[in-house]
């Protein structure tokens, strides 16, 4: 996906991340702190869809920060598995095994 965005005033390109380019193009501290900014955002989307009951967000904060993705050999083998899909579905799909839809 390609998605023009303004830096600046001027326009930019912002190109998705692959798993594959997270794991290559990346180093450790950008790696993570990629992969918090997107759990963010999943977690920010659940409370939109839930709101105003927070459990479902506070679900995919406990699965990143307490549960699974506090493991990061648990992300880096499923982003390895799948290099060239997205971080965000990819994400997604093992969130959701915690905390649902």
């Amino acid at each position: 996906m390609t998605l023009c965005i303004f830096v600046n005033g001027s326009p930019t390109i912002a190109i998705a991340q692959t798993a594959g380019d997270v794991m290559t193009k990346m180093n450790a501290d950008q790696r993570l702190s990629y992969v918090s900014g997107v759990v963010e955002g999943l977690a920010y989307s659940r409370w939109l869809q839930d709101k105003p009951i927070a459990e479902g967000m506070n679900c995919v904060y406990d699965w990143y920060y307490k549960g699974a993705g506090k493991d990061w050999n648990t992300v880096v083998s499923w982003f390895e598995r799948h290099p060239d899909k997205g971080v965000g579905p990819l994400l997604y799909v093992l969130i959701k095994k915690e905390c649902g839809e």
